[in-house]
C-alpha cells in the first residue's frame, strides 16, 4: 500500500472528527545496473553516471550487478572523493543485487567506493497523487442535533489534491454502525477534485444512524466514518415519591422519573420547576439536557434546595419537561409536592468539658426543638456527632443517640487516646435532623480541655514499717494513678542510706490509663546500719511523647533493727504440673504448683514470711495454702510461721494462669526479726513454665493432654 502524502496525513490525524481510510497500489522496485563498466544505469530513464532513479516514497531501488567490483554507498561527491552518509552502504561485490527501500521524500546521491566520483547515481523519492476526504459536521450535520422523520440534515464536506492529484472523484453513501440513511443524497455525486460537496440524509424510522460517505477514483478510496444523526420523541414519567421534604437551608432527598423515547421525536429535552419558594432552586441529576430513545430512557434524580429563610409549610411545585427541535416547541408537566421542616439544637451547658483520669469527659447537654411539622411526613429523627477539632483518635458520646420526641436533652462526653498531647481544642458537633429522608445540619461548640499525660503515686500501705537488718521488709504497696497516661512507667526510691535497696514486683510497670499497683520489698543486707528513716521515697519515672513525666511519694518511717539474731536460708523453688510433676501444663486443672524448698542452718527463722512474685497476672487458689493471701494480681504473699533449723521445709500453694502462655515465680523468705547472713539464698527463681490450653471436652470425649 502507498503511503499517504504528508500533507494528508497531517489532515487525517490532525481531525477529531473524519477517520480517513487509503488504498493503493503495491509499493514498486526500480532496478539500476551496475557494472559492465565503471557505470550505474537506471533501467526505468536509462540515465547513467549519474543515474538518476525517480520513485515514490515507499518503493525499493534495486541494485543488479552485472560485473566488475563496485558498491552502491550513500553519500555525496566533490571533484574526485567522496563521502559516505551513513544511510545504505553494500558491500563491493561483482555479481548479486542490493535493495534500499525509500520512507521519506528526497534526493539521496550515492556513488561506487572503488571508483568514487567516476561512478555516481541519484534517487528522487517524491511523495505520490493522492486526495484527501473530510466532513466538518459529522455530527448531527447543520441542524447539529436530532431531527424528526419529516426533516433531514445537510453534511457539509470537501475534497482536497496532493501533488498534482486532478482525476475524478465519485461520492456515495456506505453503512457505517447502521444501515445506510434514506434518504442519503451527496452534491454533487462526482466532480474533477478538488471540490466541496454536501450530503443530504434523513430517516422515516426514529433510532440512531451512522453511516460513511466514501470517496473514489477507481483506485485510491477514501472513506470518512462516523456521520451520524438521530430521530427520537420524549415522554417524562410522575416522579417517584411525589413528594419532598427538606429543612431550610438544605436539600431534599431525589425523587425519580423517567424521560423516554416514543414516537418520531427529534431533540433534547430541559426540565425546570416553577412554585417554589423564593430562592429555592430544582437540582437534576444528571444535569440536561437529555436526549432519551425508545430503547434508552434517561432517569433523572430530582432534588429541591430551599434557603434557610424559608417558612417551615408545603409547596405545591410543577415540574416540566420541554425540547426544542427547529423552532418547535414542546411542554409537559408533572405536580409534585415540597415539604418544609426544621429543628434547633440549642448551646452546650456547660460550654467545656474535661478529659478525667480515664480518658472520658465530664457530661455537657444540648436541648433539642422541633417545629410542630418536623414529623409531618414521617417520623422525624434528630442525631449529633462531634465533627470537628477532635484530637487523633478522639471520639464523642452521646446519649440518647438519636431524639424523636421534642422538645428533648441530650448529653455528651468526649475521649481521646491515652498520651494525647495537652491543649483546649475546640470541637465542632453537628446535629443531624432526619425527616422522610430529607437532612440538614447545625453546628454547636464545645472546648474539650485535654490534661497533660501525668500520673500520680499513691499513699504507701504500710506507709511505716519495721525491718531487721540482714532481712527483707514485708511488701509495700503503692497505687499508680494516671491522667490521659498509658505507657511504661519505671519504678524505684530515693534517700535510700548504705546497704538498704528496693526490690520491685513487677520492675516495670505498664499502665494503660486506668490505675494499678506495684509493690516494693526493703532490702538491708548488713551493710544498713539501724535506724528510723523518714525521708525515703518511692518514685515513676516514664517518658510521654519524648517527654519525662515523674512522681514520688514518701514513705513516713522505716525502722530497721538489729536482729534478735542470726541464721543462714538456702531456698529453692519451682513451678510444676502437680498431677504429672511436669512444667508443661495446661490452664486450668490441674492448677500449677509453686513450691518452695528452704534450708535453715543456725537459728529459727521466726513469723517468716514468704513472697512470691510472678512474670504475668494469676489466681490464687485459696484452697491451696489458707495462710497465703493474694496481695497483686501477681503477687502472693504467705504466713509461714517459724522456719526450724532443718533441710527440706517445704511450702506450696496453687494458682492458675490467667491466659498466659507463661509464667515465670520468683520468691523471697524474710522474718521480722531474724537476719540472714545470705540474703541472696532467700531468694529463688522458679524455670519459666509454658502454659499450653487445654483442649475443649465434647460430649462423650475425653480431653487429649498436649
Amino acid at each position: 500500500m502507498r503511503l499517504l502524502s504528508l500533507e494528508l496525513r497531517k489532515l487525517l490525524f490532525g481531525s477529531a472528527i473524519i477517520c480517513v481510510s487509503a488504498t493503493a497500489a503495491n509499493a514498486a522496485i526500480k532496478h539500476v545496473n551496475v557494472g559492465a563498466g565503471i557505470i550505474f544505469k537506471d533501467v526505468s530513464s536509462g540515465t547513467s553516471n549519474p543515474a538518476v532513479t525517480t520513485i515514490f516514497v515507499g518503493d525499493t531501488v534495486q541494485w543488479d550487478w552485472l560485473g566488475g567490483s563496485h558498491s552502491s554507498t550513500s553519500g555525496a561527491c566533490g571533484a574526485s572523493s567522496c563521502t559516505p552518509d551513513g544511510l545504505w552502504d553494500s558491500p563491493v561485490m561483482s555479481s548479486g543485487s542490493f535493495s534500499h527501500t525509500f520512507n521519506t521524500p528526497g534526493t539521496f546521491h550515492y556513488f561506487c567506493r572503488p571508483h568514487q566520483a567516476q561512478m555516481q547515481g541519484m534517487v528522487n523519492v517524491i511523495l505520490p497523487p493522492d486526495f484527501s476526504l473530510s466532513i466538518s459536521n459529522s455530527n448531527g450535520g447543520t441542524v447539529g442535533g436530532p431531527i424528526f422523520p419529516s426533516q433531514q440534515t445537510v453534511f457539509n464536506g470537501n475534497i482536497l489534491s496532493f501533488n498534482g492529484y486532478s482525476n475524478t472523484v465519485s461520492l456515495t453513501c456506505q453503512p457505517g454502525a447502521s444501515a445506510t440513511p434514506s434518504p442519503c443524497t451527496p452534491n454533487p455525486a462526482s466532480a474533477v477534485a478538488p471540490f466541496l460537496f454536501t450530503i443530504t440524509a434523513g430517516a422515516a424510522m426514529p433510532g440512531h444512524y451512522d453511516f460513511s460517505a466514501q470517496a473514489t477514483d477507481g483506485s485510491l478510496t477514501h472513506t470518512a466514518t462516523g456521520l451520524n444523526f438521530d430521530v427520537v420523541d420524549f415522554g417524562i414519567s410522575v416522579p417517584s415519591p411525589s413528594s419532598l421534604t427538606t429543612f431550610p437551608s438544605a436539600t431534599t432527598t431525589a425523587t425519580s422519573f423517567n424521560l423516554t423515547g416514543a414516537g418520531a421525536f427529534s431533540g433534547t429535552v430541559s426540565l425546570a420547576c416553577s412554585g417554589l419558594p423564593n430562592g429555592a432552586t430544582c437540582n437534576f441529576l444528571p444535569a440536561g439536557p437529555y436526549s432519551p430513545t425508545a430503547d434508552n430512557p434517561v432517569n433523572v434524580n430530582m432534588t429541591v434546595t430551599v434557603p434557610i429563610a424559608t417558612a417551615a409549610q408545603d409547596y405545591g411545585l410543577t415540574l416540566s419537561a420541554t425540547s426544542i427541535l427547529n423552532n418547535n416547541t414542546r411542554n409537559i408537566v408533572q405536580p409534585f409536592t415540597l415539604h418544609v421542616v426544621s429543628f434547633t439544637a440549642g448551646a452546650f451547658s456547660p460550654g467545656s468539658v474535661t478529659i478525667g483520669a480515664g480518658n472520658i469527659s465530664n457530661v455537657a447537654t444540648t436541648h433539642l426543638t422541633a417545629t410542630a411539622n418536623f414529623n409531618n411526613s414521617g417520623p422525624g429523627i434528630v442525631t449529633l456527632a462531634c465533627t470537628a477539632g477532635l484530637p487523633p483518635g478522639g471520639a464523642c458520646s452521646f446519649s440518647p443517640g438519636a431524639v424523636s420526641n421534642f422538645p428533648s436533652d441530650v448529653s455528651v462526653t468526649t475521649s481521646v487516646p491515652f498520651n494525647t498531647n495537652a491543649g483546649s481544642p475546640a470541637l465542632t458537633v453537628t446535629a443531624t435532623g432526619n425527616s422522610s429522608g430529607a437532612s440538614a445540619s447545625q453546628t454547636q461548640p464545645l472546648t474539650l480541655i485535654v490534661p497533660a499525660p501525668s500520673f500520680s503515686l499513691g499513699t504507701p500501705s504500710p506507709a511505716s514499717l519495721t525491718m531487721v537488718n540482714n532481712s527483707f521488709s514485708q511488701p509495700v504497696t503503692v497505687k499508680i494513678t494516671p491522667t490521659n497516661l498509658a505507657g511504661v512507667i519505671t519504678p524505684s526510691c530515693g534517700n535510700l542510706p548504705t546497704g538498704v535497696s528496693c526490690l520491685f514486683s513487677p520492675s516495670t510497670i505498664n499502665v494503660n490509663g486506668a490505675p494499678t499497683t506495684f509493690a516494693v520489698v526493703f532490702e538491708a543486707n548488713g551493710a544498713a546500719t539501724p535506724s528510723m528513716l523518714n525521708n525515703i521515697t518511692i518514685n515513676g519515672a516514664a517518658t510521654i511523647n519524648g517527654n519525662p513525666v515523674n512522681s514520688s511519694v514518701g514513705l513516713i518511717q522505716l525502722t530497721i533493727k538489729a536482729p534478735d539474731s542470726s541464721t543462714t536460708i538456702a531456698s529453692s523453688l519451682a513451678a510444676v504440673n502437680s498431677v504429672a510433676n511436669s512444667t508443661l501444663i495446661n490452664v486450668g486443672e490441674p492448677n500449677v504448683t509453686i513450691t518452695a524448698t528452704v534450708d535453715n542452718t543456725g537459728n529459727t527463722y521466726s513469723a517468716a514470711v514468704w513472697e512470691i512474685n510472678f512474670s504475668k497476672p494469676v489466681a490464687l487458689v485459696a484452697s491451696s495454702n489458707p495462710n497465703c493471701n493474694q496481695v497483686l494480681p501477681a503477687v502472693v504473699s504467705c504466713n509461714i510461721g517459724d522456719v526450724a533449723v532443718s533441710t527440706g521445709n517445704q511450702y506450696s500453694f496453687k494458682v492458675a494462669p490467667l491466659f498466659e502462655r507463661s509464667v515465670e515465680a520468683h520468691s523471697l523468705l524474710t522474718s521480722p526479726s531474724v537476719g540472714s547472713n545470705n540474703l541472696a539464698g532467700n531468694q529463688a527463681s522458679a524455670p519459666a513454665v509454658q502454659i499450653r490450653v487445654r483442649p475443649l471436652a465434647r460430649k462423650g470425649l475425653v480431653p487429649k493432654r498436649p
